[in-house]
């Protein structure tokens, strides 16, 4: 005789025991969680991330606590660095290099330390200053200086003025000073000559650097244009005064916002009516910089421009860029087979 299977079963055979409230809402080891009475099959279950062996955290982790998460997975002394440093930090890096793109956290540790070997851990010996360790949100991490030259070993030039743009420069010059590579020092000289902090986007930082490194004048950064009434009619992203230049970088909303689309043709309109001209730039241009560069420079020398394209050694010699649509395919979240026990 068959015995019928009702709602109250389903419910017994699909329940966990909730776990300890101290383990519910952070990383923690899988030794803590026996060591606090969690049963080893429990740790199994497809609440938990296993992605890093030793260690659970809650599904779908945010970024801070996947970081906290590989600091417990490896010594002590460990500190999350470059780019994932750079994430927490807010600076901008490009999406090759992205923690989350690529599913892997940067983390270093002292050169006679051996570093993690875990799938989705990038460990890395470096030598740090003290004051070049600070913590966020209890997360020890390489200060926002030391992010920037540690990420001279990626970036290019442009792509590290992007991260200069929105770092005080006494950290800049301090985290320089006290870093003991040499290898990148000219690529980072030269990223901090070419800071503005008054840049208001990465993109737009990027092509501020294209242009300079190419020989080009350098251009006024988010300049406010008013009429011969002196009524205001626009701030513009980059300004060459002396030819009426302007470049305005231009977001995928620009594009998929019809009002903004509108708005942005009837402000071009305004500015070339007072004698203006106006090179829009996107993503895909700053994914060919060489022709972004010469078609600007062929709209100086039409407004009187008498120089010539030189390229600087740290300019780009190809897109870093991925192409569109590209990232790196998810690594596969399997739990210890055996949680240690000690």
């Amino acid at each position: 005789m068959a015995v019928p299977v009702g709602p109250v079963d389903d419910a017994r055979m699909t329940s966990r025991r909730p776990l300890p409230a101290s383990l519910r809402d952070a990383p923690f080891t899988t030794p803590t969680a026996l060591r606090a009475g969690v049963a080893a099959g429990r740790l199994r279950a497809a609440d938990l991330d296993a992605r890093y062996r030793g260690v659970r955290v809650p599904i779908d982790p945010d970024l801070p606590t996947l970081a906290r998460a590989a600091l417990l997975a490896s010594p002590r002394a460990a500190v999350i660095a470059g780019a994932t440093a750079a994430v927490l930090h807010g600076l901008p890096v490009p999406t090759r290099v992205d923690p989350t793109a690529r599913d892997e956290i940067d983390v270093a540790v002292p050169p006679d330390v051996r570093g993690p070997r875990r799938i989705g851990i990038s460990s890395r010996r470096l030598r740090i200053h003290p004051h070049d360790r600070v913590e966020l949100d209890g997360i020890a991490v390489t200060s926002a200086g030391r992010t920037w030259c540690d990420l001279a070993q990626v970036l290019t030039v442009p792509e590290l003025v992007a991260v200069a743009d929105r770092v005080p420069e006494e950290q800049l010059v301090e985290a320089l000073a006290r870093h003991p590579g040499r290898r990148h020092r000219r690529k980072l000289l030269v990223a901090l000559g070419l800071r503005d902090p008054a840049s208001e986007s990465p993109p737009e930082s990027v092509l501020r650097a294209l242009v300079v490194l190419a020989g080009l004048p350098a251009p006024r950064v988010n300049v406010d244009i008013h009429d011969r009434a002196g009524d205001f009619v626009a701030r513009v992203d980059q300004l060459f005064d002396e030819y009426g230049e302007i470049l305005e970088y231009q977001g995928d909303h620009h594009r998929t916002d019809q009002q903004q689309w509108r708005r942005d043709r009837t402000r071009e309109a305004e500015l070339e009516s007072l004698g203006f001209h106006v090179t829009e730039v996107t993503s895909a241009d700053l994914a060919r910089p060489r022709e972004l560069v010469e078609r600007i420079a062929r709209n100086l020398r039409r407004r009187g421009w008498a120089g010539a394209i030189e390229y600087s050694p740290c300019f780009p010699t190809r897109s870093p860029v991925p192409r569109p649509g590209v990232r790196n395919p998810p690594r596969p979240r399997t739990p210890d087979a055996h949680p240690p026990t000690g």
